[in-house]
């Protein structure tokens, strides 16, 4: 009786070790693909005020809207974005009055790029920071005095007003947020970089698939040698702008500004109506 109980738990666990072989040999496959797509249309590449003056007041345009492929998806309704400005380093000569705006075949510059705000994080001044451009796009022309780096910065002159009249001219219920010119676009402290920011809103379901941005330049003044009414130019674009503080440093004078508007998505929200 007793080898009788010996051999029925031997082969119990046979049985038992064999188990796990039938899982050993299988293989499931999910086949997982996704075509990714922009949820914005933005069709200009670049602005270009060219040859301006101080307390000069001009406005350019920018479209932003909801593209073909997010308006067919019927799963989502609305996009928040913002318009972040950047410092835009590029390649200049003539002691910063000339710079390659050479345009490649995607419509963008393609020697220019955005200056990225490095804080540094171990000392508590406001201005202790690095804007680094990376590597110059191609060889510069020593000769010819090529250099690469920052431009002076355009972005504290810059506005982003969206127009909120709709084709037929009424006044749309306005979701966005504007910037007025004479601003500091970015402070930085121990935490970070912290960005001022223009807020845009498009919806699908309030029939709200387009933001035209007026993208308005107000020109400083250099030196101190600014008109009698430089104060009320200021603040009328920006009432609460000290106007010393947007007094444009005198070896300034002449050269190129620039600036980068990036314009990203923050949020994507799912359609209540049902697919």
């Amino acid at each position: 009786m007793n080898k009788k109980i010996v051999l029925g738990l031997a082969a119990t666990g046979t049985a038992l070790a064999m188990l796990p072989l039938f899982a050993a040999f299988e293989a499931h496959v999910v086949n997982v693909t996704a075509r990714i797509e922009n949820a914005l249309a933005v069709p200009i590449k670049y602005l270009e005020y060219g040859t301006v003056f101080p307390q000069e007041y001009l406005v350019k345009d920018v479209d932003v809207s909801l593209s073909q492929s997010f308006q067919d998806e019927g799963r989502v309704d609305d996009v928040e974005y913002f318009i972040r400005q950047k410092p835009k380093c590029a390649i200049t000569w003539n002691n910063g009055q000339n710079y390659d705006n050479t345009v490649g075949s995607d419509g963008t510059h393609i020697y220019t790029r955005t200056g990225h705000v490095v804080p540094n994080l171990t000392t508590p001044d406001p201005n202790d920071y690095t804007i680094e451009c990376g590597n110059a796009p191609r060889n510069l022309d020593t000769t010819k005095g090529e250099v690469w780096g920052v431009l002076p910065s355009l972005c504290e002159y810059l506005s982003k007003n969206e127009n909120t009249e709709d084709e037929n001219g009424a006044n749309e219920e306005d979701l966005d947020q504007s910037v007025p010119a004479f601003h500091v676009p970015f402070t930085v402290d121990a935490n970070g970089v912290h960005w001022l920011e223009a807020e845009g809103y498009l919806s699908k379901q309030d029939e709200d698939t387009r933001d035209n941005w007026a993208i308005d330049l107000a020109v400083p003044c250099f030196g101190g040698y600014c008109a009698q009414d430089w104060a009320d130019f200021v603040h009328k674009y920006n009432i609460g702008a000290d106007p010393d503080d947007f007094d444009q440093d005198i070896a300034n004078e002449h050269k190129v500004f620039g600036c980068d508007l990036w314009i990203e998505v923050s949020d994507v929200s799912e359609s209540n109506s049902p697919a």
